[in-house]
């Protein structure tokens, strides 16, 4: 995986699901986690706040992915030796 030439492929359905996996996770952040409505918006400190918020968000939205990523492949590993043991 981390060899020099190695590229990792993404499918596009991981990316359509990461869109709104993203805004559910950000608008949980922002309004409940956070509570960035009872902070200004005056000071590039409290910009930056919202800035790091939304960089969390999105990694956080990557980590759902790829633990979706992790379920969809065992569970075709499993139905994979499932199936080679009855046809035996």
């Amino acid at each position: 995986m981390l060899v020099k030439g190695y590229s990792v492929s993404f499918p596009k359905v991981y990316w359509v699901l990461l869109i709104p996996i993203f805004l559910g996770v950000s608008y949980s952040n922002i309004f409940f986690d956070w509570q960035l409505q009872y902070y200004s918006v005056n000071e590039a400190e409290d910009f930056g706040r919202y800035v790091f918020v939304l960089f969390l968000s999105i990694c956080q939205s990557f980590i759902y992915i790829l633990l979706i990523r992790l379920a969809v492949s065992l569970l075709k590993y499993l139905f994979k030796n499932k199936e080679q043991k009855s046809s035996s």
